[in-house]
């Protein structure tokens, strides 16, 4: 990633903090919480066991699969992380279409709210207090590895923050009883992660260009609209417009006016990290059309392009392994 600067080393020292204080809320708050007719406290634990267990499996497969392909020492670690992401969003894609399997939540995001009384969540079925359960534990496993255990980007801090959004988001969303929109966002985060994480694999294993069948480049298409079309338009102007709208705004009343201090917060806080999430989205899209300026300015360096936008100096083994 090239030398931390002091800003980048307070940054991630908040984002430690922030991410310690969101664990022990996650544990408070699923005390009274339950999954199936388990308690989510005792199901969370063997969740991320369960994940923790996948991501050592999937790292050593991956860094094995990329030494096997010609990968030097760094990019075979990237590489090997990256293929524990891939292996996390398709199984969790799977599982998400499984969820929505006959409900509107994602075709028709206004109807998640439809049965709300008083800002009451209908009962919902076993599937999405196990799907939430499953995703709260890979993204506190995801978060730990992103700062302890993974090479460094240069978008190191954002994607930081990133997480600990996604994770807040769960929770909040989880306590007022949004997981069918939830789940709607959950599904559109990780079927549009598959691209990314396909275009991140091939570029660590440097096919480009006409000798490996321009699969670099096809893969950087295919994400680019991907991104463009799940993160920054149904993301935004479908989904959090209904959950803004159609939450928020309807059940107010029931939900944050004339409540404790924090509840209220909550609720404003819940707004404001969708809408973070968005702006972050965006800035990875103009990330994107940048490499892709330089695709189209020098044809066959995509991974210069890469390393130049996102990777940094670690890059092939130039920079310090993290």
């Amino acid at each position: 990633m090239g030398k931390a600067t002091p800003a980048t080393g307070l940054a991630a020292t908040v984002c430690t903090a922030l991410y310690a204080a969101q664990c022990v809320w996650a544990w408070v708050m699923l005390d009274d919480q339950h999954v199936g007719q388990y308690r989510a406290t005792h199901v969370l634990p063997l969740a991320m066991i369960g994940v923790m267990l996948l991501l050592k499996g999937s790292k050593l497969v991956g860094k094995r699969l990329a030494h096997a392909c010609g990968a030097n020492k760094t990019n075979a670690r990237k590489f090997g992380d990256q293929m524990w992401q891939l292996v996390i969003h398709v199984s969790m894609t799977a599982a998400e279409l499984y969820v929505l399997m006959g409900e509107t939540w994602y075709s028709d995001p206004p109807s998640s709210f439809a049965h709300h009384t008083r800002g009451i969540s209908p009962p919902l079925k076993p599937e999405v207090h196990w799907l939430y359960t499953t995703q709260l534990s890979i993204w506190i496993i995801t978060c730990f590895s992103h700062h302890f255990l993974e090479a460094r980007h240069k978008d190191y801090v954002l994607m930081y923050v990133h997480h600990l959004v996604t994770i807040a988001l769960i929770l909040l969303s989880w306590s007022f009883g949004f997981q069918q929109m939830g789940t709607a966002v959950l599904y559109v985060h990780d079927a549009s992660d598959i691209t990314i994480d396909l275009l991140k694999m091939c570029n660590y294993l440097k096919l480009e260009g006409p000798s490996k069948l321009f699969a670099l480049e096809i893969v950087f298409v295919l994400n680019l609209v991907s991104w463009a079309w799940w993160r920054v338009y149904q993301l935004p102007f479908r989904i959090v417009r209904a959950c803004v709208m159609n939450g928020f705004v309807v059940y107010y009343d029931d939900l944050c006016r004339h409540r404790p201090l924090f509840v209220t917060c909550s609720c404003y806080a819940f707004v404001w990290l969708l809408f973070a999430l968005c702006l972050m989205h965006v800035w990875w899209l103009y990330l994107l059309l940048r490499i892709a300026y330089k695709l189209i300015a020098a044809p066959g360096k995509g991974h210069d392009a890469g390393r130049d936008e996102y990777e940094g100096d670690s890059d092939d083994g130039s920079g310090k392994e993290n």
